[in-house]
């Protein structure tokens, strides 16, 4: 499809697409016509095959064969190609019946556009992407909490603070401490960012890296018209973003913490809290119709000032603490 039609389909090219189906279930019905135990089960044509919903152990192995074991991509193209032809059937009328959001006359607006864009962009490469990209980010932020923690909690265990805050030098140690953390953290992120995408690259999506990841076939709608490849560079900036957010968190709970079973029963819940939340609407549905056009902007905009109030507030602090802290 994407060789034969580009980035899009019109009217024309989906005339084209159907007959193509039309064709893939001619050859599947000679397929099965050709085959004996198909035939002696009465099964012709491929609506008999998906179609028959008798308890028959024939029939079911049958279907598992062909599947399965002989994995005729015919019958598995037809499915593929049957769900896109309902999608585009019904892409004036989209409605995602969600309660998730409220359909406002913005809303309407825009699924009104992208069922005329004629972007056949796949919801499973989508999801696969999001799937993956979203372990990769919580595996980088697990990464960075264990890697940081020890920062400021060694000096205390080891009675260091008194010496490095009896001097200049030592009240420093704060800035250049979350400098270094900072920079560890960078090579981190973008070590593991390097490996997950040399073993992404297998998948060979890169040549729908210039489709629109809205469409009447991706289940997905953006604010925004921004393409595979846009959306990947976006997830890793904010993959970066993130990660820095939480690793001057963590820095900070190192320094204000006593010990480690203090810091790791700090860090649970905000794992926990981070998977189940944080990265859904981070992360995995960036610019998503169901959210409002201006959540990430502003999202984002409170994280990165909550964060940076904590560095200035810590490091007020840390050149007017008293020596016996």
């Amino acid at each position: 499809m994407k060789h034969s039609f580009g980035k899009t389909m019109d009217e024309k090219e989906y005339e084209s697409f159907k007959n193509s189906y039309n064709e893939r279930i001619l050859e599947a019905n000679k397929y099965l016509q050709s085959k004996e135990k198909a035939v002696n089960l009465g099964i012709t044509t491929y609506s008999d095959l998906v179609q028959r919903d008798d308890e028959n152990e024939k029939l079911n192995n049958l279907r598992y064969k062909i599947f399965h074991e002989e994995g005729v991509n015919v019958f598995w193209e037809i499915q593929a190609q049957n769900h896109m032809l309902e999608s585009y059937n019904y892409k004036d009328d989209q409605n995602y019946g969600s309660n998730d959001f409220f359909i406002t006359k913005d809303t309407k607006d825009r699924l009104k556009e992208i069922a005329n864009n004629g972007s056949y962009f796949s919801s499973l490469i989508f999801d696969n992407y999001n799937e993956l990209i979203k372990y990769t980010v919580f595996l980088i932020i697990l990464s960075i909490a264990i890697m940081i923690s020890p920062l400021f909690i060694k000096d205390k265990q080891n009675k260091l603070v008194y010496l490095q805050y009896s001097s200049k030098i030592g009240r420093n140690l704060f800035k250049k401490k979350l400098s270094g953390a900072l920079i560890a953290s960078f090579l981190l992120i973008t070590g593991q960012l390097t490996i997950f995408f040399i073993l992404y690259s297998t998948n060979d999506t890169h040549i729908f890296s210039d489709m629109n990841v809205s469409s009447f076939y991706s289940g997905f709608t953006s604010w925004f018209d921004i393409t595979f490849g846009e959306y990947i560079i976006i997830t890793i900036a904010l993959t970066y973003l993130l990660g820095f957010i939480f690793t001057i968190i963590t820095a900070f709970l190192s320094s204000i913490v006593p010990n480690y079973l203090t810091i790791i029963g700090i860090q649970v819940p905000i794992m926990f809290v981070t998977f189940t939340y944080a990265l859904k609407y981070f992360i995995e549905r960036l610019t998503e119709i169901t959210l409002p056009s201006y959540f990430l902007h502003i999202s984002y905009t409170i994280l990165v000032f909550v964060i940076i109030s904590m560095i200035v507030i810590k490091w007020k602090k840390e050149k007017k603490i008293d020596i016996l802290y």
